[in-house]
This record gives C-alpha cells, sequence and structure tokens, in this order.
C-alpha cells in the first residue's frame, strides 16, 4: 500500500460536474490503488497504488532518450514498442522517462498531493455544487489509502462539506472505521454472489467483501446505496439478481443501483500495456436491465437503473 504521508496520498485524476454519484453537483476524486483487477475495469490506471507512465505507441519516435534518462533501467524495447518494468516503475520519485519524451508519447498516470492542496482544488468547485452537492471518493478504491481518505473526509467534513465514497469492499473494516463519522454516503459495489464467478472475473472472492458489506450496513449511520455493473452473461441471470437481493434485505439496506456495463475505458489499456478483455461482453438490452429491476423490487429493493436515479 503506497502512501506518501499521512496527509497525503497519490491520485490520478479529479472530474467536476458530476451528477450520479450522490446528490447534486459533485466533485469527483479518483484515488491510485485497487486490490481488484475486474476484467470490466474503466479505470485500470488506477489500480496501481503509485504514479506509472502512460505510454502511447503511435507517438513514439524511439529515440531512446526516456531509456537513457530512466536510472532504474525499467523501460526496454521489445517488438517495435516500448516495455515497461511497472515493478520497478513503483520505487522511481522522479520519473526522469516522461520528463525526457519529447514526443508526447509518455505521459504520467497518477501525482501525489497533500489535503490541503487537493482540499484548495475542491473549495474552487464548491460554488457549482448547489444545496445538495459535494465530494466522492472514488477510484481504485479509496480505502486502499485509509489515512489519506480519513484526513480528506474529516477535513471536508468539519467544512460542512457532503462527503460520498465508492468502494468496491475488500479491504480491512478497520480501514473504514476511522472514516465513518466524517461520512454522509457510501456506495458499495457489489459484482456476484458466487464466490468462485466472482474471483474468476475479479481475481478474488467475494466473502470478504460480503463481510464488509454487513459489518458497514450495521455500523455506518448514513446512506448506502448498493451498486452492481450488469454485465450479460455473467451477473444478470434471475438466480443471480435474486441472490443479490436478499442479500441486500438482509443487511437490512434496501438500495441498489444497477450500471450497466460500457466500454469507455478500452483505450486505457493501451496506455498501461494491457489487454482489454471486455469485448467478449456485450451491452446489456434495456428490456434485461428493467427485468433486474423487476426482479429487485419483488424482494423490496428499490431499484435505480443506470443514471436515472433520485441523487
Amino acid at each position: 500500500m503506497v502512501q506518501k504521508k499521512l496527509s497525503g496520498g497519490c491520485l490520478f485524476d479529479i472530474q467536476g460536474f458530476s451528477v450520479h454519484d450522490g446528490p447534486g453537483c459533485r466533485t469527483l476524486i479518483f484515488f491510485k490503488g485497487c486490490p481488484l483487477h475486474c476484467q470490466w475495469c474503466s479505470n485500470p490506471e488506477g489500480i496501481h497504488p503509485f504514479p506509472e507512465p502512460l505510454y502511447k505507441p503511435s507517438l513514439c519516435t524511439f529515440d531512446k532518450l526516456c531509456i537513457e534518462a530512466c536510472k532504474a533501467h525499467a523501460i526496454t524495447i521489445e517488438e517495435n514498442t516500448l516495455r515497461f518494468n511497472r515493478v520497478l516503475c513503483a520505487e522511481c520519485p522522479t520519473q526522469d522517462c516522461i520528463n525526457a519524451c519529447c514526443s508526447a508519447a509518455l505521459n504520467q498516470g497518477g501525482y501525489y498531493i497533500t489535503v490541503e492542496e487537493l482540499y484548495l482544488k475542491i473549495q474552487r468547485d464548491r460554488q457549482y455544487w448547489g444545496g445538495n452537492g459535494g465530494i466522492t471518493l472514488t477510484g481504485g478504491e479509496p480505502f486502499y489509502q485509509p489515512g489519506f481518505a480519513r484526513e480528506l473526509l474529516k477535513r471536508c467534513y468539519e467544512a460542512f462539506i457532503h462527503t460520498a465514497v465508492e468502494t468496491c469492499g475488500l479491504v480491512p473494516m478497520k480501514n473504514y472505521r476511522d472514516s465513518l463519522p466524517y461520512l454522509d454516503w457510501i456506495f458499495f459495489d457489489l459484482k456476484h454472489m458466487d464466490p468462485i464467478k466472482h474471483r474468476n472475473a475479479t481475481g478474488h472472492s467475494n466473502r470478504a467483501i460480503l463481510q464488509s458489506a454487513t459489518a458497514l450496513a450495521n455500523e455506518f449511520k448514513g446512506r448506502m446505496v448498493f451498486r452492481m455493473p450488469v454485465i450479460s452473461g455473467f451477473n444478470d441471470d434471475d438466480k443471480n439478481i435474486l441472490e443479490t437481493a436478499h442479500f441486500i434485505q438482509s443487511t437490512g439496506r434496501n438500495e441498489i443501483n444497477l450500471l450497466p456495463i460500457h466500454h469507455f475505458g478500452r483505450e486505457k489499456y493501451i496506455l498501461l500495456g494491457q489487454t482489454y478483455y471486455t469485448n467478449r461482453f456485450d451491452a446489456v438490452p434495456k428490456k434485461s436491465l428493467e427485468k433486474c429491476k423487476m426482479l429487485m423490487e419483488s424482494v423490496g429493493i428499490t431499484c435505480h437503473l443506470a443514471g436515472d436515479t433520485p441523487f
């Protein structure tokens, strides 16, 4: 787990004017680092918990300036493309390769920032939020950097800024507890109820995730909304939808936001030198989404489809 220091952390993006990740207009803060490796991830640059080079092969001139600048010897040329040893990149404090690039083929994916620096950026957006807006921490997984998340949430909460977080659930409860007093909303992601299918698609079983969901539902006093990416042929069958609904019911909560899979992050995989596997997942037809909603509602779960939310 990478952190610069308690009062600072690593991000890969900040986006304003979001209207689907909490009430009102919001500023989204994207944390680096995630324990899951979901095959459909739209933010693969958020998986590694450290700044890393993003490489666009079409702009590369192969002048080797980046290779010469890299003190860690983390860059090689293989099959007419640059290859990066990202284990070595994780230890690099300067990213000299990016500074040496003259063709814009290399850009920085992620950066360190202190809580105060980030708070100043947030304050600039505040005038655009309206009465109900605020910040939402996402990623990546915000609680992969628990100290940074807590300090930021505390700073904002004490400034009367509405706070929300989206979490994958695969972090220890101790990572959540210190932040709960400073949180208004939690979006909790569910992928599949079957632990083997969950592991095959994300790299991990769902057992610890379901345990965290139950514990958070009991301890957290604010609003908790479950979320699930609906993926045709993976988790949209009646059995999984009903099991998901019954699990939510068992936590004492009753709200879920179903999100149809999209492919907006496809090009990012090229920048990271990774293969995009999600092309085999088809978009979910509207009728299938409506059927999922009907099944959820049949057992008393309030179900929101895509961006059609009361947030």
